[in-house]
């Protein structure tokens, strides 16, 4: 199948800019269930808040839950092929050989919708946003594998979390 501009989308582009956080956890809700095996299950999130006191590391930590805390944060290139490279990419599952190979419907489905968070992700920063790859320190349950993302845009402070659980 040709490339498809998915901020394109009528739905996209029409939707208030408050709306479009929703709209992404929906689009990765549902990324979540198709990439769910038995025993393991992904946790995909978005959370914001503001700046704090201009401290990014503080800001990311009231993000958290409660007993995790910021260990690392690393600079990194622009967030969208970062997060478009993640998605679905370190999650497919491997129960399954050849269900998820290049071309299947399964593994078409899962970037199709990759695809659309990130293109609903563009609609809040720039892809030239400060952006960061994030270590936890855990004390409270935090998926065991995990990927994320910290992002600083316009004084707020976004992480998205790509997580699998057990």
């Amino acid at each position: 199948m040709a490339s498809f501009d998915w901020s394109s989308l009528p739905a996209g582009q029409a939707a208030g800019i408050d709306a479009v956080p929703e709209m992404v956890d929906h689009a990765l809700l549902v990324l979540a269930d198709v990439l769910e095996e038995k025993y393991l299950a992904c946790e995909f999130s978005l959370d914001t808040g503001p700046l704090i006191d201009e401290n990014i590391e503080a800001s990311v930590n009231a993000l958290l839950p409660g007993r995790c805390r910021v260990a690392r944060m690393a600079p990194a290139p622009p967030w969208r092929p970062l997060v478009r490279e993640a998605l679905p990419a370190m999650f497919l599952p491997s129960g399954q050989p050849g269900v998820w190979d290049q071309g299947t419907a399964p593994r078409f489905l899962a970037e199709s919708l990759a695809d659309w968070a990130v293109a609903l992700l563009s609609r809040l920063w720039p892809e030239d946003a400060d952006c960061w790859t994030l270590t936890v320190e855990i004390r409270d349950p935090y998926a065991p594998s995990y990927f994320d993302v910290v992002i600083e845009y316009q004084e707020r402070v976004w992480l998205l979390h790509l997580g699998v659980t057990d």
